[in-house]
């Protein structure tokens, strides 16, 4: 019966000095890509339809995509992958909220067919493309690589997805982040 009680605080004992020892793997296999430094989203002039500011809710986590609405075979890749991965997560997906940001109003009006497939997307018109300026400070222009980004819960962009990723790619890391 001691034997029994021993072996978890046995356990617990020897994972807190292997913690503070500094053992650690070296590598993580994670697909996307962590953001250093990570990207604040303060003070930006995000539209929604709506014509109200968007602000980012603490708590909450963001999947974002910045569409020029150019390749619509694309833009619909991706919002299956958001919608997916917020359907797929399920118990943590009342967490998750999807983002498309637009630059050119145009366009935008012009894929009507395509916004209507998504309802549970959030569309934000980057008004002085604020946004799109922070991103290619520390990455490429955004509308260029078609990365999809990953906004934590304290509004910082941390995470990059590239175009290359599969769905279950990018779930397997949305599933370890949240």
């Amino acid at each position: 019966a001691l034997l029994i009680l021993l072996i978890p605080l046995i356990t617990l004992v020897a994972s807190t000095l292997t913690f503070y020892l500094g053992y650690k793997p070296s590598t993580t296999n994670f697909n996307g890509k962590q953001l250093d430094p990570q990207i604040e989203t303060t003070n930006l002039n995000l539209i929604e339809k709506s014509g109200e500011q968007f602000i980012f809710e603490s708590g909450k986590w963001y999947i974002v995509y910045f569409d020029d609405f150019d390749d619509e075979e694309l833009s619909l890749d991706r919002y299956k992958i958001a919608r997916s991965s917020k359907q797929t997560l399920r118990r943590e997906s009342h967490r998750l909220r999807r983002l498309v940001i637009y630059n050119d109003i145009e366009k935008f009006n012009k894929a009507e067919s395509l916004r209507a497939k998504f309802p549970g997307v959030i569309f934000l018109y980057d008004k002085d493309n604020l946004f799109k300026q922070r991103v290619s400070e520390n990455l490429s222009d955004p509308y260029v690589s078609k990365s999809m980004f990953l906004v934590d819960s304290f509004a910082l962009v941390v995470w990059e997805f590239n175009v290359s990723l599969s769905f279950s790619d990018i779930f397997e890391d949305l599933e370890s982040l949240l």
